[in-house]
């Protein structure tokens, strides 16, 4: 072996050792930052003719898990509905006030029933009269301030699932540019890792607006797809449209969203 080849296996040892120090020292500074994911240096030995001629990295990829990764997205996903649900509904249920209150619609009814059984027992008392009707006019009005609020939840809702629409379409053209961009990478054998990390972070974002499921592109970046098979990202982007109901009342009825997928197939979510 010549001096020659000697060297170029040391500078071969010293550029890999180079590389997984600035891997380690990236995951040691970043070890606090949200939605940041672990990388890891793969090295493998080369060789020439047979012999041994050094090392190399040759990749450098995220420590993680597709199952785990699936798991922690539908989790997110799940808790973000429920969170909104639980939000809406405390909300709806905070009009009618505490069951067990003095001053709540269900205290309003009992008290129209008490009332109207007390002019009963004495129908010639017009006190007892004059405080159903009262009472009753009361109960009415409160429903009817109920149920205007109840239509202003519901318009609210209408608002929340046009934002979330925007932004789903937002991070879907983002997540498409990484996949142009990770590819890129792949191709040439370059540190894609960086963009792979911000890919992950709008997947998360992605996955608590609506239930997806991904799947690793062979050239690099992900294919996601909704539970129902259609393409969100992946061989370019979807875009999702959805009309508002715009002022709420009891008859209004929600519109469904719809998607178009890269192809310019049409479907309902």
């Amino acid at each position: 072996m010549s001096l020659n080849s000697i060297l170029n296996i040391a500078n071969s040892g010293l550029a890999a050792a180079q590389t997984q120090l600035r891997v380690v020292s990236d995951n040691v500074s970043n070890v606090n930052t949200p939605g940041y994911v672990r990388k890891i240096a793969d090295q493998v030995s080369v060789t020439s003719q047979g012999a041994g001629a050094g090392v190399e990295v040759a990749r450098i990829r995220l420590a993680t898990d597709r199952f785990l990764q699936a798991a922690s997205l539908n989790a997110g996903s799940e808790a973000s509905r429920q969170g909104v649900r639980y939000e809406l509904y405390d909300r709806i249920q905070s009009l009618f006030g505490d069951p067990s209150g003095d001053d709540s619609f269900f205290a309003s009814v009992d008290g129209v029933f008490a009332a109207f059984a007390s002019a009963a027992e004495d129908p010639t008392s017009s006190p007892y009269r004059q405080e159903a009707l009262y009472k009753t006019q009361a109960l009415f009005d409160e429903a009817g301030r109920i149920q205007t609020q109840i239509q202003a939840v519901r318009e609210d809702a209408d608002g929340r699932i046009q934002s979330a629409v925007d932004s789903a379409n937002s991070l879907l053209e983002q997540i498409e540019g990484l996949n142009k961009e990770i590819a890129r990478g792949v191709a040439v054998g370059g540190d894609s890792s960086g963009a792979e990390t911000a890919q992950a972070t709008l997947i998360g974002q992605l996955a608590e607006l609506m239930d997806i499921q991904i799947q690793p592109r062979t050239a690099g970046g992900v294919s996601i797809r909704t539970t129902g098979g259609a393409l969100l990202a992946g061989n370019g982007y979807a875009k999702l449209d959805y009309a508002r109901a715009g002022t709420v009342n009891a008859e209004s009825a929600f519109n469904d969203i719809y998607i178009t997928e890269p192809g310019g197939q049409k479907r309902a979510l």
